[in-house]
């Protein structure tokens, strides 16, 4: 994770928030560093992670930016909250992050919810407001495979819970999660899994016995 030259000063001082040094260290306006104080102590009084926070805090020319934050409670060999750390990261960069994914989110969905369905790209591309061409650069920057192929990964993972949880013959799988026959759906299975569907099977089986 990239941080802010600024983040790197503090979190290189401080690898962990300890409540009783840390806050000497942060390069924050006091009311500032009040108001982590806080948050850290209703963390480690609770015991509970602070998930995701959005939060505006100088960066390292003094300008006001939106980060968003995780904090972690750290537990002593009691079991009991001592401390806290955590992760921070540019609010504009996280979006940045999950725009190919957002772009894209429509058509990953529609293919998950429509497995047995053939694809139809077209279908896909319209979805997402996109040309066809638009739609298959943007879906593999974001999932680093093509719509095809993300497909069918889909498929195998349903047909693995449909192999770990029923006792559906492959031919049933096959036909419930869109593959040709049971012959095409073990040959796919196969290259994406790197083992049969049998085995996958009853390696799952022997694991639930043991």
């Amino acid at each position: 994770m990239k941080t802010t030259p600024t983040l790197d000063v503090w979190l290189n001082q401080v690898q962990v928030r300890s409540l009783r040094t840390v806050f000497d260290h942060l390069p924050f306006p006091p009311e500032l560093v009040a108001n982590f104080r806080k948050k850290d102590l209703q963390i480690c009084q609770s015991g509970e992670p602070a998930m995701r926070l959005v939060e505006l805090f100088p960066n390292e020319n003094g300008e006001h930016v939106w980060y968003e934050t995780t904090k972690l409670p750290i537990f002593d060999v009691h079991g009991k909250p001592c401390g806290v750390f955590g992760t921070v990261r540019s609010y504009e960069g996280t979006k940045a992050l999950l725009e190919p994914f957002l772009k894209v989110e429509a058509a990953a969905e529609f293919i998950k919810q429509n497995l047995a369905d053939a694809l139809n790209i077209a279908k896909l591309a319209k979805l997402t407001g996109l040309s066809i061409r638009q739609f298959e650069r943007k879906f593999h920057k974001a999932y680093q495979v093509s719509p095809r192929a993300y497909h069918v990964r889909m498929r195998v993972a349903a047909a693995s819970d449909l192999l770990k949880d029923t006792a559906l013959r492959p031919s049933e799988i096959a036909d419930r999660t869109g593959f040709y026959d049971a012959s095409d759906f073990s040959r796919q299975f196969r290259r994406a899994m790197k083992m049969s569907p049998t085995h996958f099977r009853r390696m799952h089986k022997n694991g639930k016995e043991g």
